[in-house]
């Protein structure tokens, strides 16, 4: 044997009790605070580094004192127990080593409980929380008895009601209340203070938690031990993962405040960005400062930070969503400076959140603009909307100015004719095509932009569509010259001198109606298809021609010449060809024979001003819209005085806000059941760079026309004739007819000349949604043309496409409807049905499919010839659509409307319910009926090929999805 003697261990002493220890274990004996002078022994190491007073969240207040012998606690006790004056606080607490034993039997008599009493951490962690017992892993979590009990301070924790204490909930009532997690600063992030308690600790509440100042320093700031319990606690996949890890290594790195600018950067550099070198150095930047120690290496490390990464990226979009610039914007210009510092510029051009990202998306838009293909545009629009940053006001403008671009881009690849039979066709294509163009237009030349690749890609398109717009406009002044001339009648075409007798009248003949014609004076066919695209949210618009043939269309009206306000609104108010004024249009109007002897009255700006500050409107034109029998016309003159005064820059955007009066007009329509004719007296061309014309030779009469006289430019076009109405009937003038060109000072915009748009007159004709229209009235589609969607290439390859797409073997390889989970959509609840039982034939389940799948064809509706048509052909063909067609609850017995239907869809992309039953050959009040029918045939598999606009009366078919979802 060795002779060498191991000594003993070295007795290990009652440990140190903290301040929270004592405090706590003090508020569970309320008896100590009943008014006697007591002494408190407990056992632990006479050492005490906290105030001597300590005050429970009771009020209880006690003096702690350490007495390490046996005579230092015999002092203790005896010279508080028998002290000559009451002592203040009446409760001492000796904290000493010594056992019972050591001490005078008598002695321990006077001590509360007779005996030093032990103390158990957890068992006072038990009595703080009140509760029943505790959760086995918090006990083995060494280091958090301590803390919870000094993070319990004077407040005390919220009891359980005898409930059991669990790990996770403990854990996460000390994080929140060591980190202030959940509490909201109310100057830093507003709002109410959160409590203690709460679910789990996500990477959202992390997040937020960086933001508060000096919340990051609080997880620093913590003794060792606890720091670290609670950072593994934060990194736990339950609560924040791999955020709570990432973000608690950035807090020891003393980068804790810019971690979600730093999740931004991560983002990119991990989730957006495609590897290169210049990549990988930029992410060795990065992880560099988590610090020495970062919380893993590698692959893992990689896994982490692209997680976070994601993290970070969701949070700080929701900010921006939800419009927390106050938090956003100083996370977005951190996260730049970071982008700078690790050298990650090619990864934040990836990225969906920065604003660098959004900078590359334009540059590339710029780029498909230029010579990319019509899906990368349509593609590159759609990266630019979804960025995060698109929402602010001078973003969406900016992208509207693509999406304008785009349009125009794909007009110009329709290879627009030239040629222009007459001015009947003129007028009616500047309504339903070439109004879009200029509007389209004007958004690039309200703005241009910053983006030298898309600037340049704007002033190429906006070069092509200017010079075919100068070709289509000479072309145009030609037939307008021959056919003023000759003196021509006007025939089917609308006129303004015809405007009321073929319009209004109508409409007064039928018992109880009245009219507001609102005229916007200087409204073109642009402006105008804008405002309908707004008023159509509220609104429905009809073509009011009772005689008109073909499909409903927004109607031109053709202004008189020169296209003045002196000539054209006379002219219309009067009812034939004049000049006048404000006086001849007050008393010609109401004299007009449409009005079968009712009232009529024209308003004009000065007899609009309101008496007092609370009246929209004077007092003769608010009795006017009240007394049910007068007929109202009134004139607003926004849009001609802002062409006298000043360019829209920024925004080519007219809305019905900015045209003074129009919405308590319309809203005044609404609540007087009045039919409103929008309309104008002429159109006008904007000024874009153009240049003065010199005139040798005859006398200005305004800055697009003059008097015959000297040399006719290229720019000018002269006219004569019956509509040539200035200075008097009969008149000749010479009009340019270049948009570019003008006679006087620079101005906004001008009128007077020969142009489709300055001739063109745009009406619409507007009910409130379920208003019964006039007799003869017809609801309009979408008047948009087919360019305009940005779905347009799909409409064109289906328009275009043969009918051998729809082969067997294409056919075949659609899913049955066997074969799929989802079944198609019932008729939503409450829908009315479309057909009466008399006229449904219900399938019989029994039977082959193949007799009730035989197509009908869609040529009963239209030629086979028509593009819409073939599609619909093809749709019918298929196996899918037969199987949709089998599960139809109820099949009508007119196999020609859902072909008309069909057909009528694709042709107008958007059309009301309404409009869609009346050109299926249905009644209106069966229209929400066959819409739903519709949607449960078209809408398989749960894809929203048919959808019903929020309005609930519109109905809107997108075409890429129907010939990708049925295989076409």
């Amino acid at each position: 044997m060795s002779d060498t003697v191991t000594p003993a261990p070295a007795p290990v002493g009652p440990a140190r009790l903290s301040a929270g220890t004592v405090r706590q274990y003090l508020a569970a004996r309320s008896r100590l605070g009943d008014g006697t002078v007591r002494v408190l022994l407990l056992r632990a190491a006479p050492l005490w580094e906290g105030p001597v007073v300590q005050r429970t969240a009771g009020g209880l207040q006690a003096r702690v004192a350490v007495a390490p012998s046996v005579l230092a606690v015999h002092e203790q006790i005896l010279g508080h127990l028998d002290a000559a004056a009451p002592p203040d606080p009446k409760v001492l607490v000796v904290l000493t080593d010594r056992e019972d034993t050591d001490l005078d039997p008598g002695l321990l008599a006077r001590v509360y409980g007779g005996r030093i009493r032990s103390v158990d951490n957890w068992e006072v962690v038990q009595e703080a929380f009140d509760a029943r017992g505790l959760d086995g892993r918090l006990r083995r979590e060494t280091w958090a008895a301590e803390a919870l009990l000094d993070a319990a301070a004077t407040r005390g924790w919220p009891s359980l009601g005898k409930g059991l204490l669990s790990r996770d909930e403990a854990l996460t009532r000390l994080a929140r209340r060591r980190l202030r997690l959940g509490r909201r600063d109310t100057d830093a992030l507003g709002g109410p203070a959160a409590h203690d308690d709460g679910d789990r600790i996500d990477p959202v509440t992390l997040f937020r938690w960086t933001h508060i100042p000096g919340g990051p320093s609080l997880l620093r700031d913590l003794r060792g031990p606890e720091r670290a319990g609670l950072a593994r606690f934060l990194a736990e996949p339950e609560q924040g993962g791999s955020t709570g890890r990432i973000i608690t290594a950035l807090v020891d790195a003393e980068h804790g405040a810019d971690a979600a600018a730093y999740a931004v950067v991560c983002a990119a550099l991990w989730g957006h960005a495609e590897a290169d070198h210049d990549l990988y150095r930029a992410r060795g930047r990065a992880e560099r400062w988590l610090g020495e120690l970062p919380p893993a290496q590698g692959d893992d490390l990689d896994r982490l930070l692209t997680s976070f990464g994601h993290n970070g990226e969701v949070y700080v979009r929701g900010l921006v969503d939800r419009g927390e610039h106050r938090l956003a914007d100083p996370v977005l210009s951190r996260a730049a400076q970071l982008v700078t510092q690790f050298g990650a510029q090619a990864a934040a051009a990836a990225s969906p959140l920065l604003a660098a990202g959004l900078d590359a998306r334009f540059t590339a838009a710029g780029r498909t603009l230029a010579d990319g293909a019509t899906e990368t545009v349509t593609a590159a629009v759609t990266a630019l909307a979804e960025h995060a940053l698109a929402a602010d006001g001078a973003t969406q403008a900016r992208i509207e100015r693509v999406r304008m671009a785009a349009r125009l881009r794909r007009w110009l690849a329709c290879q627009p004719e030239v040629d222009i039979a007459s001015v009947a066709d003129g007028t009616a294509r500047q309504i339903r095509e070439l109004g879009w163009v200029d509007r389209a237009l004007e958004h690039l030349e309200a703005g241009g932009d910053a983006d030298d690749v898309l600037a340049d890609a704007y002033s190429r398109i906006g070069a092509q569509v200017r010079a075919k717009r100068r070709e289509l406009d000479r072309t145009f002044s030609e037939r307008l010259a021959v056919w003023t001339a000759d003196g021509t009648v006007p025939g089917a075409m609308l006129t303004v001198e015809s405007f009321l007798e073929r319009v209004v009248a109508p409409i007064v003949a039928c018992p109880g109606r009245r009219v507001l014609i609102l005229l916007i004076d200087g409204m073109s066919a642009a402006i105008a298809a804008e405002l309908g695209e707004e008023l159509h949210g509220h609104w429905s618009e009809f073509d009011p021609l009772q005689d008109a043939a073909g499909a409903p269309a927004r109607r031109a009206v053709a202004a008189a010449l020169p296209t003045l306000t002196a000539v054209s609104r006379t002219s219309l108010f009067a009812g034939t060809l004049m000049k006048g004024d404000q006086s001849d249009e007050k008393r010609l109007f109401p004299q007009h024979p449409c009005w079968k002897g009712a009232p009529a009255a024209v308003f004009h700006k000065d007899d609009l001003r309101s008496p007092d500050t609370g009246s929209p409107f004077s007092t003769a034109l608010t009795e006017a819209l009240a007394n049910e029998h007068t007929h109202v016309a009134v004139v607003l003159n926004t849009v001609d005085d802002r062409l006298a005064k000043e360019q829209k820059l920024g925004d080519g955007t007219w809305e019905a806000k900015e045209i003074g009066g129009l919405e308590p007009l319309l809203r005044a329509a609404r609540a007087n059941d009045m039919t409103v004719l929008l309309t104008s007296d002429h159109g006008h061309v904007v000024e874009r760079r153009g240049s003065k014309l010199d005139v040798v030779g005859g006398t200005i009469g305004s800055a697009r026309h003059r008097t015959p006289g000297g040399p006719v430019m290229p720019a000018e076009i002269e006219l004569a004739g019956p509509r040539v109405v200035w200075p008097e009937p009969g008149s000749q003038i010479v009009a340019l007819r270049d948009h570019d060109t003008r006679y006087t000072a620079l101005k906004a915009g001008y009128h007077g000349g020969a142009t489709l748009a300055e001739f063109t007159i745009p009406l619409l004709a507007l009910l409130p949604f379920g208003a019964e229209p006039p007799t003869g009235w017809r609801e309009l589609g979408d008047p948009a043309p087919s360019w305009w969607a940005e779905d347009a290439e799909h409409r064109a390859e289906a328009e275009t496409g043969s009918d051998s797409s729809a082969t067997p073997d294409a056919t075949a390889a659609r899913p049955s409807r066997k074969q799929t989970k989802k079944a198609t959509p019932p008729v939503p609840k409450g829908a009315i049905s479309l057909f009466g039982e008399d006229e449904v034939a219900s399938p019989a389940p029994q039977q082959p499919a193949a007799p009730a799948a035989e197509p009908v064809s869609v040529t009963a509706s239209a030629p086979a010839e028509d593009p819409a048509a073939a599609l619909v052909e093809r749709l019918m063909a298929t196996a899918l659509y037969q199987e949709q067609l089998d599960l139809l609850a109820r099949v009508p017995r007119d196999k020609t409307v859902l072909p008309k239907s069909l057909a009528a869809l694709v042709e107008a992309g958007t059309l009301p319910m309404t409009a869609l039953a009346e050109r299926a050959g249905q009644a209106a009040t069966r229209a929400p009926g066959l819409a739903a029918t519709l949607a449960q045939l078209l809408n398989y598999d749960g894809a929203q090929i048919l959808e019903i606009l929020p309005d609930n009366r519109t109905l809107r078919l997108h075409r890429a999805q129907l010939i990708e979802q049925f295989g076409l």
